[in-house]
């Protein structure tokens, strides 16, 4: 089973990989007018990243047909400038793609700090499909989009990058650099829209 799921989404790769071109292009003509857009990114999920997750026994309930069900086969991100730049990026993409679900991804309480960004389900529809997307029936009907700022990106990405676990499995030390890092990237985030605002207030 895990070679078959596997071959079967590495034969839909380059489907997926147009899919992914007309999207970004789409996600850049609708945000062209606007500012403090630092970069706009799509990729395909990798091959083994793919199975991994439509296999993992964790999942509950388990995916009945993830070549369909996985959100993420295609997705994007949007790093903007400043805090409120989110809220433009969304209200700009709600004249370009339909919304099926939206998230904010944050630590559940105040007093924690952590990963944050804004993530966005799509719909995949007819003028955004590439050519042959139509005659299959074993292909995603969502994208995902997530908007997050360079300071949620600063954190987010180099964490990632190091695959830590839970936090119960890191020594207190360790534990407490990570959280010194969430902190400075949220009062970067907070420091940051404060001085904009005071930038774009005319003086009395």
């Amino acid at each position: 089973m895990p070679d078959d799921i596997e071959a079967r989404y590495r034969s839909r790769v380059p489907l997926l990989e147009e899919l992914s071109k007309l999207l970004h292009r789409e996600t850049k003509d609708a945000l062209a007018d606007l500012p403090h857009i630092d970069r706009i990114i799509f990729r395909v999920k990798g091959s083994a990243s793919f199975a991994e997750k439509a296999l993992d026994p964790r999942t509950d309930p388990p995916y009945s047909d993830p070549l369909v069900e996985i959100e993420d086969q295609v997705a994007g991100r949007v790093i903007v400038f400043f805090l409120d730049d989110i809220q433009r990026v969304e209200d700009k993409l709600a004249g370009t793609f339909k919304i099926v679900e939206r998230t904010h991804r944050r630590p559940e309480r105040d007093a924690e700090f952590g990963y944050e960004s804004r993530h966005f389900i799509y719909s995949i529809t007819g003028p955004l499909a590439p050519s042959g997307w139509a005659q299959r029936t074993d292909i995603p009907t969502t994208f995902e989009l997530q908007v997050r700022t360079l300071m949620m990106h600063a954190y987010a990405e180099p964490q990632h990058d190091l695959q830590y676990k839970a936090s119960a499995d890191l020594p207190s030390d360790i534990r407490r650099e990570l959280a010194w890092i969430a902190a400075s990237a949220w009062g970067g985030d907070q420091a940051y829209e404060r001085v904009r605002r005071w930038h774009e207030t005319p003086p009395a």
